[in-house]
């Protein structure tokens, strides 16, 4: 979308727009255009009454607006007046057309409202992406993600079908969802005594589904080491192999860094990282771990660790893995 936005001429006269569809496959109207300045527009128009009461987000460099076109119809309008900022834009209202894309044409007003509540997180997620940067542990988390994806997701199912299963930078409890198969991703540095971190006691709750969980260990190296690569080489080199296999898939990954909170940052190159192992688990029987139903009542929310030692019954091999997954 980010190419064909581009390709759209400013209209000659003022107080007009040059506006297309954005996907006709969507079952919702979104276009995109440009105004007479030259500024990026994207609409979407609904069949529904004004809402009496909605809170529009303000963001800088994008005006929000809602109103009435004619009798039942109603359209939101983004306009960007600032072109640096093009590419966040860009993504962010892909991000919207994600968000709505199960919403049938007969309930376009419930996605108009999807639509704004997605704004408003696209508004908080750049205020924290521009504000801070990630943690070491946020970073190793996303250098974690990264590597199943191109190592293992890619060679397996092809990049397309790779991030759309990655649920991880959205906040999601599990890191990613293939055919109903859950696969947890962690990774750690090396230590001699190694354990896996577990954030709640729905991440392993095997109620859900199968879960198979792929512990990584990583080891720091200089920059020059050849196997080395730092979070920002690792991203490039990433963005490259999608451009070239699958550029479509190519949004889709920018807008899950995104809401992984990273943008390019030159400290993200300070630290270099070398992949060390890679071991699967079956979550399954007496594999260690703590179920919703082992809780109190008034227990919730539940951070525990399991010690990589105590797994090695469960271990799986790689090519089993997928054998358990039905694609």
């Amino acid at each position: 979308m980010l190419s064909e936005w581009k390709t759209i001429v400013p209209p000659l006269e003022p107080g007009f727009y040059n506006i297309r569809l954005a996907d006709s496959s969507h079952p919702l109207d979104f276009r995109i255009g440009r105004d007479f300045h030259g500024c990026f527009i994207f609409q979407l128009d609904v069949h529904c009454a004004e809402p009496r009461v909605i809170e529009l987000p303000k963001m800088s460099a994008v005006t929000c607006e809602v109103h009435s076109v004619a009798a039942g119809r109603v359209r939101l309008v983004l306009s960007l007046s600032d072109a640096a900022d093009f590419r966040n834009f860009a993504l962010m209202c892909k991000s919207l057309m994600l968000a709505t894309d199960q919403i049938s044409p007969t309930q376009s007003g419930k996605g108009l409202l999807l639509a704004i509540k997605e704004i408003h997180r696209w508004q908080e997620m750049l205020r924290h992406t521009a504000e801070r940067l990630l943690s070491k542990s946020e970073r190793i988390g996303l250098v974690g993600e990264l590597l199943f994806l191109r190592d293992i997701l890619s060679e397996r199912i092809g990049w397309s079908v790779a991030i759309k299963c990655w649920n991880g930078p959205s906040g999601h409890e599990q890191d990613f969802v293939i055919a109903g198969t859950i696969l947890e991703v962690k990774t750690q540095v090396v230590t001699a005594d190694r354990r896996i971190r577990i954030s709640s006691e729905d991440q392993l709750d095997p109620v859900q589904g199968l879960i198979l969980l792929c512990n990584q260990g990583i080891a720091p190296l200089p920059s020059a080491a050849p196997s080395a690569r730092t979070l920002n080489t690792l991203i490039l080199e990433i963005r490259d192999a999608i451009a070239e296999a699958c550029p479509i898939a190519l949004e889709l990954f920018e807008i899950g860094l995104l809401d992984a909170g990273y943008q390019e940052r030159p400290e993200y190159d300070e630290e270099s990282w070398i992949l060390v192992d890679r071991i699967f688990y079956e979550v399954t029987g007496e594999f260690p771990r703590i179920e919703r139903m082992d809780l109190r009542p008034g227990v919730e929310m539940v951070n525990y660790s399991i010690r990589v030692s105590d797994c090695t019954p469960f271990i799986i091999n790689h090519d089993d893995v997928f054998e358990r997954i039905e694609l």
